[in-house]
């Protein structure tokens, strides 16, 4: 299989135009299919790629499990206010399960935090240091997504908090559901870790998405946030040397 890399820098180029609407449009809950639409299409390359990696059969179980895992991690998060403290999702993130999170919650998450995993294997070869990166870089991610949605009230925290109106206990909560789910992954993936790093495609969804919202960030003026954002953007290019859309399997 080709490497499809080009292709999807232009992607992330029309990502980061579209981005600029997103920050500057005002929208409604009428634009809610269209943000579901976009979710999922944005964790298709992560699941293709994660299913020519290890199996179909283990990619789909890793993928339920950590959306089963994600479902429940935020659903008792609203309800109880751990680990992310009180928060409540708005009518702009479209249809809601149980009435508390949004359906595409499992599609965002999901490739975010594979990603995450995926490039703590190129860092590391032994399993704890493995799992103690990937729970840094998904906090990270939270660094740069948290405070755009924020902002564009796609989620409301109770008290506002000193990052951007986002409570110092959300992102402690981030590193608590980041070391699980990175426990989950690694007991799944233990034995063919090797295999899992390959191919680097696996790490294109959340290349895509950190794109987007690094762009909102900067639009909106939401500087340290498009930093980190930029920062991480780089670390991904480097460690697959900027080949985020090669599919094959060495």
């Amino acid at each position: 299989m080709k490497d499809y890399s080009k292709y999807f820098f232009i992607t992330a180029l029309a990502l980061i135009i579209a981005a600029y609407f997103l920050a500057k449009v005002p929208i409604s809950t009428e634009h809610a299919p269209i943000s579901g639409l976009f979710i999922i299409a944005l964790s298709l390359p992560c699941f293709y790629a994660l299913g020519v990696s290890l199996g179909w059969k283990k990619a789909l179980m890793l993928v339920l499990i950590l959306s089963i895992y994600a479902i429940f991690i935020e659903s008792f998060a609203i309800i109880t206010g751990f680990p992310y403290s009180n928060f409540q999702y708005t009518d702009l993130i479209g249809f809601k399960i149980f009435g508390l999170i949004p359906y595409t919650l499992p599609f965002a998450y999901v490739p975010l935090f594979i990603g995450c995993f995926y490039l703590s294997s190129l860092q590391f070869t032994n399993k704890w240091k493995i799992i103690i990166f990937s729970t840094f870089l998904v906090l990270m991610a939270d660094l740069v997504l948290d405070p755009a949605a924020v902002a564009l009230k796609f989620w409301i925290f109770d008290t506002s908090g000193f990052f951007y109106g986002v409570p110092l206990m959300n992102f402690a909560g981030w590193l608590l559901s980041g070391f699980l789910a990175s426990l989950i992954a690694m007991y799944i993936i233990k034995d063919n870790i090797n295999d899992f790093h390959t191919p680097k495609a696996i790490v294109l969804s959340l290349f895509l998405i950190l794109t987007f919202w690094s762009a909102v960030c900067a639009y909106m003026g939401l500087i340290i946030p498009a930093i980190f954002g930029v920062i991480f953007i780089f670390f991904i290019l480097y460690k697959t040397n900027f080949k985020v859309g090669e599919f094959n399997k060495y």
